[in-house]
């Protein structure tokens, strides 16, 4: 996919060259150039849109054509795995993600935030976290989070992991945890070194896939319950705000 988008790339400036470059001057230079420029521009918002429609298509992106069930296949176990919120809340939303995931990081960044401020601190939703990792060092920043977690750390790990995306890699995750506030990294590097959170990691991830789960994000979004087992509907990719306010309130 990032092989077809160079190729993109330089059919474009191939485009713009000759359109800049080639050809005789016209008797009219400003008419000429005007036209010039328009038609660099739709070209440019072409190629963007065609760029944001690979995008889509990549591994793990939850594909908008595919059929898929409007509720989890199987209930969520939920016991075990880090949560906000009160046990007390009627609802629990439950995501499944991967710290690589872009559209997860959106979610993180722009959509969760909101959530956070408006269902879980007035008491209304428990929301759970789910590894689904997929995607390459997924695993090691989800392990990374965990150990974080055993410190008291597990959002601030979490959310400074979806901040810097970009930044994630084994090497690099002991500086990524110092920088999130995690207080002991001697701790840290031997939860590290221990892999106790393979199997949480791994369980996760069958979870999410006998529910339904394809690709990241997707969300179960349902009642709560006493035993923390959690049906409901999927919330599949990251929507908007109100998609979750509306599934929330449906739940309620």
């Amino acid at each position: 996919m990032t092989g077809f988008k160079a190729i993109l790339s330089a059919c474009a400036a191939a485009v713009i060259l000759s359109a800049c470059g080639g050809g005789a001057p016209s008797g009219n230079g400003d008419s000429g150039n005007a036209e010039v420029l328009a038609e660099l521009k739709a070209l440019r918002a072409e190629l963007r849109e065609l760029s944001d429609r690979l995008d889509s298509l990549q591994p793990g992106a939850p594909s908008p054509s595919a059929a898929r069930p409007d509720t989890a296949q199987t209930p969520v176990p939920t016991a075990g795995y880090p949560s906000m919120g009160k046990d007390s809340a009627p609802v629990t939303v439950v995501e499944f993600s991967d710290y690589r995931c872009p559209f997860c990081g959106r979610h993180s960044r722009e959509v969760l935030p909101q959530i956070v401020r408006n269902f879980v601190n007035t008491g209304k939703v428990r929301y759970v976290y789910m590894d689904f990792a997929v995607k390459s060092y997924a695993r090691e920043a989800a392990e990374a989070a965990h150990c974080a977690g055993e410190q008291g750390q597990y959002w601030e790990m979490h959310d400074y992991l979806f901040e810097r995306q970009g930044d994630i890699r084994p090497d690099n995750l002991e500086s990524m945890a110092r920088a999130a506030g995690v207080p002991d990294m001697t701790a840290f590097k031997a939860c590290i070194d221990d892999t106790r959170f393979d199997t949480l990691i791994a369980t996760g991830r069958r979870y999410g896939q006998n529910a339904g789960v394809s690709g990241t994000p997707t969300f179960v979004v349902g009642r709560s319950s006493a035993d923390g087992v959690i049906s409901g509907e999927l919330v599949i990719g990251a929507k908007p705000y109100e998609d979750f306010a509306d599934a929330i309130n449906a739940a309620n």
